[in-house]
């Protein structure tokens, strides 16, 4: 940590800005639908793309393409409008591709993304989010397609390929604690002191848990339609890897509800996100809950599987293990149960599914068995060459972004236009409206005299200056959506005469939004990227961590020197190059400066009055 005396010459900040903290429903996608003609011409221009072209232009605009696709999908199976993106899938026949897209993925998440993710958490958060959330954008494009028996058709023997996917997918779902598979966050300041890399795994975790969710969705559907697949996908179901063994646990497991950490309240997933659930809705089946129903209902009341499966003592005692689930509350919501809890009490007498030809589990001497294609074709191809196709992809993909690519990589997610415009600018301030900000505040309690408080030391030249001179020492190697955390350690509460210290780090935007989803947080990082490329290095983000449960607020701050003066971030550096200055220079370089102000005891001293100090909420050392 930094001297005090030695920051004293060096002082920092401006009062525009926009708010971090969207609403959740402002951040969402707001891609306008496609008309038939762009759907047809984007789904017949879909490729089977490779490993190494992941995050390449062509890949970019193809998951362009995809999430627009998926969009359109989505907005017309939810208003019930006709489905011209489903029916052109299947009349161009690329649900097929579709499945190809997401295994390159997968397996690219699997081996590249590891050798490359400290690289680049280095770039803009879009840079790093775009290529994880692909496989969640493919994963709901597929489950809004797969609901149509005839996609499922035309997917042909690419299913074997998807039903081996989903099982991976089921079985990280059953190897993983609940409380790891989406990690809450217990206060707003624990997410600011993640390093770049923990930002990105936290994505990447939060972007399994979605993709897993939607393979729930997908193999209820593959139930639904098994008639109309090859038989290879009901041996893969069945006998391959016994999903029946997966789907009984998971239920149990539930991992689509959670007790919230923050409030206590209990939360399940639905639609994409985490709802609270109100208290007449309690005794609700959640969707996900009711889609693993259906599954086992499809698997186990269907006559060809009945005949395929043989029953084990496992398998059977397995299968037992759903009685106790199913009671008055469930089958009102889902009356087929009924047939389902009969024939689980007749499999408890008999020991065997009635009705089903025991004869017919007699093993084939004639077997032939559909392999993952895709998957091991992929594998086989770029086995030992994991790290030249990683090196590659630093050198020519995963490079720093131009203020061009920065732009067009923002328009991949639907940013609010609100988060482009600031708010109107605080009033000037200088002593006096200090200390009437200062009588004022005693007027308010809680979060608005604490806000009051932090308004007058972001109005001290010494704070404005000081931040600047932070920012700028490591402006030209920054990424484009660094924010500079101004907070206040834990001191005791300093008296009239005294000082108050006060604490600088740097930051990024993802780390701001640890309580939003992770396409909110690229959502906002996007935003703040584009404006600080529009700035030109006169201008810096800068966020007041008031508290540790509340949100930091961004906002746009100009260089200035200590005197004041409008100044660019060159200019301020060249300042700290100057001889002499080596040692501001090095503790301006660092990740974490302290610098202190003066509390004032009367008029006419700069300072923070005593009053404002007071408000602060510091905790003690």
């Amino acid at each position: 940590m930094a001297p005090t005396s030695a920051l004293d010459g060096l002082d920092g900040l401006g009062l525009d800005g926009y708010p971090a903290g969207a609403e959740e429903d402002d951040m969402l996608p707001t891609f306008e639908d496609l008309t038939p003609f762009e759907a047809e011409h984007f789904v017949g221009d879909l490729q089977e793309l490779q490993l190494e072209d992941v995050g390449a232009p062509k890949w970019l605009s193809q998951h362009e393409r995809i999430e627009k696709l998926n969009w359109t999908a989505h907005s017309q199976a939810k208003e019930g409008l006709d489905e011209f993106v489903v029916d052109q899938f299947n009349t161009l026949e690329k649900v097929p591709t579709l499945i190809h897209d997401l295994m390159v993925i997968e397996v690219w998440k699997e081996k590249i993304w590891p050798l490359v993710k400290a690289r680049v958490a280095k770039f803009s958060s879009l840079r790093s989010y775009i290529p994880v959330y692909h496989e969640a954008s493919v994963a709901n494009l597929l489950e809004v397609c797969l609901f149509h028996r005839t996609s499922c058709e035309e997917a042909g023997d690419a299913l074997v390929d998807l039903v081996d996917y989903c099982v991976r997918k089921l079985r990280y779902l059953l190897s993983v604690p609940n409380s790891e598979l989406v990690r809450q966050v217990k206060s707003a300041k624990e997410c600011t002191e993640w390093d770049d890399v923990r930002v990105l795994d936290e994505q990447f975790y939060e972007c399994e848990f979605q993709v897993c969710m939607c393979v729930i969705s997908i193999i209820r559907f593959l139930t639904d339609h098994r008639v109309a697949m090859p038989l290879a996908v009901t041996t893969r179901l069945l006998e391959t890897h016994d999903v029946l063994m997966l789907l009984v646990p998971l239920m149990e497991k539930a991992p689509w509800v959670r007790k919230n950490k923050v409030n206590g309240r209990i939360e399940k997933f639905e639609d994409h996100e985490w709802q609270r659930v109100e208290g007449d809705d309690e005794g609700r089946l959640p969707k996900l809950h009711t889609q693993v129903w259906l599954a086992i209902y499809n698997l186990v009341m269907d006559h060809e599987c009945r005949c395929r499966y043989e029953l084990t003592s496992h398998r059977r005692e397995n299968l037992l293990r759903l009685r106790r689930y199913i009671n008055e509350v469930v089958v009102d919501q889902l009356p087929p149960l009924t047939n389902l809890h009969r024939t689980l009490e007749e499999l408890s007498i008999s020991g065997r599914f009635t009705g089903a030809d025991s004869s017919s589990t007699v093993a084939s001497p004639f077997v032939v068995e559909l392999v993952a294609e895709v998957r091991e074709a992929l594998v086989r191809t770029y086995e030992g060459k994991w790290q030249e196709v990683a090196d590659q992809q630093l050198k020519e993909v995963f490079v720093k972004e131009t203020p061009e690519e920065l732009k067009r990589l923002s328009q991949m997610i639907s940013i609010p236009k609100e988060m482009f415009e600031d708010p109107p600018p605080a009033p000037e301030s200088d002593n006096s409206s200090d200390q009437q900000g200062a009588t004022g505040a005693a007027g308010k309690d809680g979060p608005e005299a604490r806000a009051a408080a932090w308004e007058a030391i972001l109005a001290l030249p010494r704070v404005r200056s000081t931040a600047s001179f932070f920012a700028a020492a490591c402006a030209s190697v920054a990424p484009p959506d660094e924010v500079i955390i101004l907070s206040a350690p834990p001191q005791s509460t300093p008296g009239p005469g005294g000082r108050l210290l006060l604490e600088l780090r740097r930051s990024r935007q993802g780390q701001l939004g640890g309580m939003l989803a992770g396409g909110q947080r690229a959502a906002a990082g996007a935003a703040l990227a584009v404006k600080q490329v529009g700035a030109t290095g006169e201008a810096f983000s800068l966020a007041v961590q008031a508290s540790d449960n509340e949100a930091a607020t961004v906002r746009s701050v100009p260089f200035v020197s200590a005197k004041g003066a409008s100044r660019t971030a060159v200019q301020l550096r060249q300042l700290l190059e100057k001889p002499g200055r080596q040692t501001d220079l090095e503790m301006y370089t660092n990740d974490v400066a302290e610098f202190s102000v003066l509390v004032a005891d009367g008029d006419g001293v700069e300072g923070i009055p005593a009053a404002h100090v007071g408000e602060l909420s510091l905790v003690e050392p």
